[in-house]
């Protein structure tokens, strides 16, 4: 009890210093008017997973200047100094957006994982003018159609497919013998729009990993890893041997296998297709097809190299552990005989697992946040859940409690962005308006970063709350059809039925007997839970309260 207390008081301590120092969807709003109606469009986009698949991306130095507000008077100073802090961050310390890996050198492919795409999740919002202190007044229902939904969704389709891969040569030889894994991930990004994706993702990733091994490594700091690595592929086609850069590579994933150094999935760099694309063998595409079973690579797509850490999501982990457990395969015993799965953890063991996963969620999305990165697209499907051993599986067992065995790793952020420019986007501006915050362009305040912070913490909440009611419900048995936590139904619950109010929302997960335990877990401390989960989700609403 003592230590379920202590959890609470630490995460709640965590939350309050996320909320306090800078936030997870990226809405892209609009708005427009009717007469005296109007009407405001929130947009954010999701990356979504037809089958298993990820994404994933340096850092915001600069002080805040509370004070000297006249400093941004100077269009000229103004000028200098972004020049300045754009030549601090241009240099890739990790060499992850210059380093090019050759197929069958460097890199095989194994097997084709799946493919992903992304979703515009749009939530319509009607008001009208308030003749007091022009403030505007939601109407609701919609005035023009009652029947219209409040959200609405469009898919993109699939845009990036997801391979599974391997070191080859000696690089995969030495890495093994290090006791590194030497399975990769790799993404192919086709046409324009999952371009753009690729373009952030490298954008954002390389800024954390700069940040990290300059700080760990000196031959990193002093720019040797990006000198080998840009050119790496030369080297290997020109004089067969690329050790400068394997050296530097291996020191990067090393650095990347340590738990709690990285809380986001690490770029190793691009993998070079121009070879297999200019081969006019059409033999080559046709073995392409019957080793991997899709079609081969697109010309100008763009291939990344990520390192593994399986595919299993929060997603997974948000699905009642009973349902799980009653999935997994049988065992054969000591006689041959098949035997059940062991039996399913305590309630408590499970709970206490399942709160390391959410306090290792919000040290990954602090960490990003301390390096000037918003995600942008927060969702139960951009959280990995990994593990230290090989089974990257094992951590996301229902059978899974101990805490120590556990990896979190933020993917997917083609969508991510630089917390210093986010306040020169008019669609970030719009959004933060219907919060009644005013943003001004180009100007980096506190005001404009907390917010771009709260938009991480609002959707990391919603996160929470589906794997708390998830995960943790006690079902009567494996087919009990429970109510719906997804996250639109979450959003609907919390924000238009409930109106905000977390009590009266307890009070509804409190009159379903499965979500007994679970509300008495966060009724525990004098409702720290509830607080916690309140902070997060309505993170946006209490940018203008501080």
């Amino acid at each position: 009890m003592k230590q379920q207390h202590l959890f609470f008081t630490q995460l709640g301590s965590l939350c309050t210093c996320l909320l306090l120092h800078v936030i997870v969807m990226l809405p892209e709003a609009s708005a427009f008017t009717f007469n005296n109606l109007s009407c405001i469009q929130i947009t954010r986009n999701e990356l979504t997973k037809p089958s298993h698949a990820f994404m994933a991306p340096f850092s915001d130095s600069e002080s805040l200047d509370y004070d000297d507000d006249d400093f941004w008077e100077d269009d000229e100073d103004a000028q200098l100094f972004a020049q300045v802090s754009q030549k601090q961050q241009e240099k890739d310390l990790s060499g992850c957006t210059v380093r090019q890996f050759s197929l069958g050198y460097d890199v095989i492919l194994t097997a084709f994982a799946g493919s992903m795409g992304f979703e515009e999740v749009t939530d319509w919002e009607y008001y009208a003018p308030s003749l007091v202190n022009n403030e505007r007044k939601v109407t609701d229902p919609p005035p023009f159609d009652p029947n219209q939904p409040k959200r609405t969704r469009e898919k993109s389709g699939s845009v990036v497919r997801i391979f599974r891969g391997e070191l080859a040569g000696k690089l995969g030889s030495v890495a093994r013998s290090k006791g590194l894994d030497k399975r990769i991930m790799l993404k192919e990004f086709s046409g324009e729009s999952a371009i753009v994706l690729a373009k952030a993702e490298l954008e954002s990733c390389s800024r954390m990993q700069s940040n990290l091994c300059g700080e760990l490594n000196e031959r990193a700091r002093s720019g040797e890893w990006l000198s080998s690595a840009a050119t790496r592929y030369v080297m290997g086609r020109v004089n067969g041997s690329t050790k400068e850069d394997d050296e530097a590579l291996l020191n990067w994933m090393d650095i990347l296998s340590t738990k709690d150094k990285t809380g986001f999935v690490g770029v190793l760099g691009e993998l070079n297709l121009e070879e297999f694309l200019n081969d006019e063998d059409a033999d080559v595409r046709n073995e392409w097809y019957r080793s991997l079973k899709v079609a081969p690579p697109k010309p100008g797509s763009l291939w990344i190299a990520y390192e593994w850490v399986g595919l299993t999501t929060m997603g997974v982990m948000s699905q009642p552990a009973l349902k799980r457990w009653s999935n997994l395969p049988p065992q054969r015993g000591v006689w041959g005989n098949m035997v059940p799965p062991p039996a399913l953890p305590a309630f408590k063991d499970r709970a206490r697992y399942t709160k390391a996963i959410m306090r290792a969620s919000l040290v990954s999305v602090g960490s990003m946040h301390d390096q000037g990165i918003t995600h942008r697209s927060i969702s139960r499907n951009s959280i990995i859940v990994s593990s230290v051993g090989q089974d990257k599986q094992e951590a996301s067992s229902p059978l899974a409690t101990v805490a120590q065995r556990l990896r979190i790793k933020l993917a997917d952020f083609g969508f991510s962005g630089r917390m210093i420019s986010a306040s020169s986007d008019e669609e970030f501006q719009r959004r933060a308006r219907a919060f009644q915050l005013e943003i001004i362009a180009g100007r980096s305040t506190l005001e404009s970063r907390s917010f771009a912070i709260a938009e991480d913490l609002h959707a990391l909440g919603f996160v929470f709350i589906g794997l708390l009611l998830n995960s943790l419900a006690e079902l009567p048995n494996p087919q009990y059809a429970m109510p719906s936590v997804d996250e639109d139904t979450l959003q609907r619950l919390m924000s238009d039925i409930f109106v905000k109010d977390v009590n009266e929302f307890r009070e509804y997960c409190a009159a379903e007997p499965i979500w007994a335990k679970v509300v008495a877990l966060l009724d525990e401390n004098d409702g720290a839970g509830w607080k916690i989960l309140s902070q997060l989700c309505f993170a946006r609403e209490s940018v203008k309260q501080n």
